[in-house]
């Protein structure tokens, strides 16, 4: 059979060969559209502008530079939505609109974003919110017109503070679930917490949270990351990232407890300050850059419609999933029970679960080397089924799906540092679908 075809075959008829595409600052904007029909939409969710006290070097706020850099590359990362996250000492004392930090041609979108227009024309939404102990997202306003009361409540984390910034709007979110009980995270969830973090940038790199927090060598990725932060390789800096990438099993486990009991988010916090690691790497940009940090990954938001309020819903359904996109810009991914995609809340039994895989977007970054991609459900925190297909539910319980990787196809751009990083990584992560019965 292979003499065959190979005899049939003509120069014309051959296929071509896969081009490389190269490494670049500039991630193009998600406009792929979802099995069902709806749109896909890059978030970030906890993000620090220069009003937070210890952003840009704790210079504060009156870091132009700094704000134009967050500004430029949210554009760069190809973000859609920005929940940013500032601490209260300044946020609480600012007025609702000055929180927006906005400069000439921003637009207010119904008194509760702010949209920033990028030089290509791309529109990125500005939200605002707050972190603290808790972490309101998408607030609609301040929850009291009162400076001194927003600090307190801002500040605290107990019901009245969780119930405040519901009213005010918000989706209220935990920040660093590495750090909490969960007894705490179980009475927030009762008092309307609607998620948690299942992975925090700033705890995959702080030796003390990696250490207390995550059960980690505090230092243990100094080895594989020093040579990217003295430029004595020549691999892109920004799969640095992969020298102290891990799953962090901690805010997992804790997540599956929650949705255990009630429907709960994850999202994949950011945490971004420009405040801890200035100096430059061989492209020029310092290591913690907004775009650097912005681009290693998101929250894809499957939305209806464009506005503040389609993310916000987006958000409250659970409409979403995390993606790793330094690994790779996947395309063709779903997961649905039944009817429902993406996530479903006391979906009955007998239904087919079903995971279709992705693959890489064809403006993602590679060497032409194909990446092996595995997807495992989990259920009840558990491996459950392996591969991509559907199985019959027959028993109640929590599902959701883990896709990792192995990116062989980006060995060309990791120089000596490829034995080292070349191994399976956790790529994408679903939501959660509660089967109860």
């Amino acid at each position: 059979m292979v003499l065959l075809l190979l005899a049939c075959a003509t120069p014309t008829e051959s296929a071509a060969p896969p081009e490389p595409v190269p490494w670049t600052h500039e991630r193009p904007a998600l406009h792929e559209s979802t099995a069902d029909g709806r749109a896909l939409r890059r978030a970030i969710i906890h993000l620090h502008s220069p009003l937070s006290h210890d952003a840009c070097d704790n210079h504060e706020m009156a870091d132009e530079p700094c704000l134009a850099d967050l500004r430029a590359h949210l554009c760069a990362a190809g973000i859609d939505y920005a929940f940013m996250t500032d601490h209260p000492s300044n946020a609480a004392y600012t007025a609702w609109n000055d929180l927006f930090q906005p400069q000439a041609g921003d637009e207010m979108v119904d008194g509760v974003a702010s949209r920033i227009t990028c030089d290509d024309g791309h529109p990125v939404l500005w939200l605002a919110g707050i972190e603290d102990e808790l972490m309101p997202v998408a607030l609609d306003r301040h929850v009291s017109e009162d400076s001194a009361e927003n600090d307190r409540i801002y500040n605290d984390y107990d019901q009245e503070a969780v119930e405040a910034d519901i009213a005010a709007g918000g989706v209220v979110l935990q920040a660093h679930t590495e750090g909490q009980t969960i007894e705490d995270l179980l009475a927030r969830q009762s008092w309307g917490q609607s998620g948690v973090e299942l992975f925090n940038l700033h705890a995959m790199v702080d030796p003390n949270k990696r250490e207390e927090d995550l059960g980690l060598d505090g230092m243990g990725y100094i080895e594989d990351a020093g040579p990217f932060i003295t430029g004595t390789t020549d691999a892109e800096p920004d799969l640095v990232f992969l020298s102290f990438y891990l799953e962090q099993t901690v805010s997992l486990e804790r997540w599956d407890t929650l949705n255990g009991v009630a429907a709960s988010l994850g999202t994949a916090g950011t945490d971004a300050h420009e405040n801890s690691l200035p100096m430059l790497m061989t492209d020029g940009e310092r290591v913690d850059s907004y775009r650097r940090m912005m681009s290693w990954f998101a929250n894809y938001l499957v939305v209806d419609g464009e506005g503040p309020a389609a993310a916000e819903a987006a958000l409250r359904a659970r409409q979403s999933f995390v993606v790793f996109d330094v690994l790779g810009v996947p395309t063709g991914f779903d997961v649905a029970y039944g009817d429902l995609h993406w996530a479903a809340d006391g979906a009955a039994v007998g239904k087919r679960f079903a995971v279709t895989c992705p693959t890489l977007a064809a403006d993602s970054p590679t060497d032409t080397s194909e990446p092996t991609i595995t997807a495992t459900v989990y259920k009840d925190g558990v491996p459950w089924q392996t591969g991509c297909g559907s199985w019959t539910v027959t028993e109640p319980g929590v599902y959701r799906v883990r896709l990792d990787i192995v990116p062989e196809h980006l060995r060309g751009f990791m120089d000596d540092q490829a034995e080292a990083l070349v191994h399976p990584y956790p790529w994408i992560y679903s939501q959660t679908f509660r089967v109860t019965g």
